[in-house]
C-alpha cells in the first residue's frame, strides 16, 4: 500500500506493507487524514514517533473499518466489548463495526492508503451542515482533542454547572448538567488562525468565556471576527496586545492563554497573563529556549504548563477521544463548533502542503486535509 514518510528531510508518497490490526485495534480505509505542524517536526527529525508506533505520518485520520482485531466489539448480544464503545455506538457487534465510517486519533500511520486505530480511539463522523464528513473529521479530531485537553481537562477552575446557562457545552449526563466557565473568564488563544486555534476560540466561546486571539495579518483577523471572537491582536504590531488586554479584560489580564508560539511569545504572554493565570503551551513555533522573569510569574501566582496529546497513556487518550465525542461533537452539529478548512489536497501533493504549512507568511487559515482522490 501506499504512505507518506519522511525521507531526508522530505514527506514522500512510498510503498510500505499493509498493516494489520491487533487486539483492540481496527483497520481504516482512509478518505481523508488532517495535516499537522507536528508531521513537519517529524519529518525534520524533531518529533519521532512514539515506541511502537507507525514511522508513517499523520496522526489524525477518517475512513472506513475494513478489519477488526481481537477482542474488538461483542461477538453476540451481551458479549464483552472495547472499552469506550458506547461512543461510536451502543451494543456494537463485531460484524457491526466493518463497513462502518470512523475518524481517529492516531499515534502516528494516518496519512496512508490503510491506517490501524485504536478502536476506543474512534469516533462516528461529526454532523457539520454540508460538509462531507470524512473531512469534517480529520480537520477536527487532533484539533479538538487538543484544545479539549488544555481548556478543560487540565483546566482547575473550569465548572460542572447545573443552572443550564445558554453557552454552556452540553452534556450527555442527566438533567441537563454542563461544563462551562466561571463568570468573566477570559481566554487569549496565540495563534487563532491555525488548526487548533480555530477550534480552540470557538470551544472557548461554547465555555462561556470572552476570548482574544492573535493573527498575523487584517484578513486573518477578520477571519476570527467570524468565528466570535471579542478581541484581536495582530502579532506584527506588538501594541495590539496590550489593546486587545484592555479592551477585553479592564487591563486585569488573562485567565487562560493558550499558545503555540512557545519560547518567542513567552514574555508577551506573562505580561498577558491575570492573577491567578495559567499559560498553556501546546506548540514552539517561535522557539525553545526564553528567559524567564520569576518575579513576574510569582508575583502574579501564575502557572506555564506545556503538553501534548501524543504523550499521553492509552487510557488517558481513549477518555479523551470520548469527551471529543460526548462534548464536542454535538457542538459542530448544533454549529456552534463549524470546522474550518482551508484546502483540501490530494496526498500526492503532500510536499506542496509541507512548504505552505511552512512558510513563514500567507500561510492557511485553518486546516489542511489530505484526501483520497
Amino acid at each position: 500500500m501506499w504512505a507518506i514518510k519522511g525521507i531526508d528531510g522530505q514527506p514522500r508518497v512510498v510503498e510500505v506493507e499493509r498493516p494489520k490490526p491487533g487486539p483492540g485495534e481496527v483497520l481504516i480505509e482512509v478518505r481523508a487524514a488532517g495535516v499537522n505542524r507536528a508531521d513537519l517536526l517529524q519529518v525534520a527529525g524533531h518529533y519521532p514517533s512514539p515506541p511502537g508506533a507507525p514511522d508513517t505520518l499523520g496522526l489524525e485520520t477518517a475512513g472506513v473499518v475494513v478489519e477488526v482485531g481481537e477482542g474488538v466489539g461483542s461477538l453476540a448480544t451481551g458479549g464483552s466489548q472495547i472499552p469506550g464503545a458506547d461512543v461510536l455506538g451502543v451494543g456494537l457487534l463485531r460484524v457491526e463495526w466493518l463497513g462502518r465510517p470512523v475518524v481517529a486519533l492516531l499515534e502516528g500511520g494516518g496519512q496512508a492508503e490503510f491506517a490501524v486505530a485504536r478502536a476506543d480511539c474512534c469516533l462516528p463522523l461529526p454532523v457539520s451542515g454540508r460538509l462531507d464528513g470524512f473531512i469534517a473529521g480529520a480537520a477536527l479530531i487532533e484539533a479538538s482533542a487538543t484544545a479539549w485537553h488544555n481548556l478543560v481537562n487540565l483546566e482547575p477552575r473550569v465548572l460542572w454547572d447545573d443552572t443550564g446557562r445558554n453557552g454552556f457545552v452540553p452534556s450527555a449526563e442527566p438533567y441537563g448538567d454542563s461544563w462551562g466557565y466561571p463568570k468573566s473568564f477570559k481566554v487569549f488563544v496565540q495563534g487563532g488562525s491555525g488548526g487548533v486555534g480555530t477550534v480552540a476560540v470557538q470551544l472557548a466561546k461554547a465555555l462561556g468565556a470572552k476570548v482574544a486571539a492573535s493573527a498575523g495579518d487584517d484578513e486573518r483577523c477578520a477571519k476570527l471576527s467570524l468565528l466570535g471572537v471579542d478581541a484581536i491582536a495582530d502579532y506584527h504590531d506588538p501594541k495590539s496586545f496590550e489593546s486587545a488586554k484592555q479592551e477585553l479584560t479592564d487591563g486585569r489580564g488573562f485567565d487562560l492563554i493558550l499558545d503555540v508560539s512557545g519560547a518567542g511569545g513567552l514574555a508577551t504572554n506573562l505580561d498577558l497573563l491575570a492573577q491567578g493565570g495559567r499559560l498553556a503551551i501546546i506548540g514552539l513555533q517561535k522557539g525553545t529556549r526564553a528567559e524567564i522573569n520569576l518575579g513576574n510569574l510569582l508575583s502574579k501566582s501564575a502557572s506555564i504548563q506545556g503538553s501534548t496529546i501524543r504523550a499521553l497513556g492509552s487510557a488517558e487518550k481513549a477518555d479523551l477521544v470520548k469527551d471529543v465525542g460526548e462534548y464536542v461533537w454535538p457542538l459542530v452539529e448544533a454549529e456552534k463548533i463549524r470546522p474550518v478548512v482551508a484546502e483540501t489536497y490530494s496526498f500526492a501533493k503532500v510536499a506542496g502542503v509541507h512548504e505552505a504549512l511552512a512558510a513563514k507568511t500567507g500561510r492557511p487559515f485553518g486546516k489542511i486535509v489530505l484526501v483520497v482522490d
